[in-house]
């Protein structure tokens, strides 16, 4: 009897197991995605904004179903850490530039080299062409997926003490760069000895005077305050960067296809307005250095753009014959 009772009861517990995920089924029950966006500068940065906007959203677009917390200022790893988490699929996005990808996919090491664009706007026209999709999707094969392509802004040297006008006046100099090998070997062509480091340590480092100088766009050097220890602004103009949010291919596979056609939906609308956005700051930031008495210093181009040919033998075996040529052939 008490044998007939039990499987009673099991029988009678399993039933109402049933009927209540069917219930949930037929109620429309939909799983919800937590994922996380992880970028390296400072929340008045631009970049927080973006990936801001991206995250509010992608969750308004989902009816809330994905929800993008943002970890700003490299809460969660400098860029080689996120950059190598979004490849192993522990983290989802990330908010960077192509330097730490090349090191996984050499072809994207030419949008990180000097001179490689004729304007800014160029480079914008790139991201919508055939080219830069075929790469993209080359890339994915890596774990890395392009979401959202971005600009991140014109590089210019700066420096405590040095007026520069050619390469020649960099020598000797000891200027920061990312430890990425483009950015070493662009450092080294201007004239100077690159000196590796973190972001988060470029301030303190041109404070104490490990380092003469530095490069970045305008934004970079404002948020950071980069003014405060640097005396000139030299506009080389060397790197035309982007700044893109990229996703883990491991995250995007897992995802509904449904969530996957927001994301890339509003990762090209969130492309449109984040580089009309930057181009408009840039303007701004760039006369208020002058205003933030840093000395702006217009040097010999040519003299520069010549240091860098070197570079373009020296990769484009690494980044695919021809390459340049398509990249500077689109209208």
């Amino acid at each position: 009897m008490k044998r007939i009772v039990l499987l009673s009861l099991i029988l009678s517990t399993v039933l109402l197991f049933n009927v209540s995920a069917q219930g949930d089924q037929d109620t429309g029950a939909t799983e919800k995605y937590v994922l996380k966006l992880a970028h390296v500068l400072p929340t008045d940065h631009l970049n927080h904004k973006t990936a801001l906007k991206f995250g509010e959203m992608v969750k308004e677009r989902t009816n809330g179903q994905v929800e993008i917390e943002v970890y700003p200022a490299s809460q969660l790893g400098n860029e080689k850490e996120i950059t190598d988490a979004v490849a192993m699929g522990t983290l989802d996005f990330a908010l960077c530039g192509f330097g730490e990808v090349a090191k996984r996919y050499s072809p994207a090491l030419i949008f990180d080299g000097p001179f490689i664009f004729r304007d800014r706007e160029h480079q914008a026209r790139v991201y919508k062409s055939e080219v830069f999709d075929e790469l993209m999707d080359e890339m994915e094969s890596v774990g890395i997926a392009m979401v959202s392509p971005g600009y991140y802004g014109t590089r210019h040297v700066t420096t405590t003490d040095t007026k520069v006008m050619t390469p020649v006046d960099l020598n000797g100099k000891k200027l920061r760069c990312p430890d990425q090998p483009m950015f070493v070997g662009v450092t080294t062509v201007m004239g100077a000895t690159p000196t590796p480091m973190a972001f988060a340590e470029v301030y303190l480092a041109l404070q104490q005077g490990v380092a003469d100088g530095q490069e970045n766009p305008a934004a970079a050097i404002t948020s950071m305050k980069f003014y405060e220890v640097q005396n000139y602004l030299v506009k080389t103009g060397h790197i035309i960067q982007g700044n893109h949010v990229f996703g883990s291919t491991k995250t995007l596979a897992k995802l509904p296809e449904d969530i996957r056609q927001v994301i890339d939906e509003v990762g090209a609308e969130v492309s449109e307005w984040a580089i009309q956005e930057s181009f408009r700051i840039e303007d701004e930031l760039l006369a208020g250095l002058a205003s933030k008495g840093m000395t702006i210093i217009e040097p010999d181009l040519d003299a520069f753009v010549a240091a860098a040919q070197p570079l373009y033998d020296e990769y484009e075996s690494k980044w695919g014959e021809g390459l340049l040529e398509k990249i500077r052939t689109v209208k």
